[in-house]
């Protein structure tokens, strides 16, 4: 399990993607579903993905299972009642450029999700 300053890097690794406009969501015809489904549309989507810390951290990183080279973290959070899964991943590009990143999965949780960074660890 990361540190709580490996996963404060990450996200502010993708918070900066999603600033410079280098961040999409992955083709899924199910993501555009769930995004209805929460009453978000993408922007508010990667809004809410701003707003996350460590403390929102479930798991990761470990290999994404479309491309084992690249790495996935998953977050979760709570809207109006509802426990929200967010899987993320950055695609690296050249030396010293922000990564592109992509969000994998945004969606209501189907299982529990455990966050065992919450408390200060």
């Amino acid at each position: 399990m990361p540190i709580r300053q490996d996963v404060h890097e990450f996200l502010r690794s993708f918070k900066l993607a999603i600033d410079f406009g280098l961040c999409h969501f992955r083709d899924r015809t199910r993501t555009e579903q769930d995004l209805i489904d929460l009453n978000f549309t993408q922007r508010q989507a990667m809004e809410a993905i701003c707003e996350l810390t460590p403390n929102n951290y479930c798991k990761g990183p470990e290999p994404d299972d479309t491309d084992p080279s690249k790495d996935v973290w998953v977050f979760g959070y709570n809207h109006e009642g509802t426990e929200v899964y967010v899987k993320l991943r950055l695609n690296p590009r050249r030396r010293n450029e922000i990564p592109w990143a992509i969000i994998w999965s945004f969606h209501a949780a189907e299982f529990n999700m455990t966050y065992p960074l919450r408390g200060g660890a």
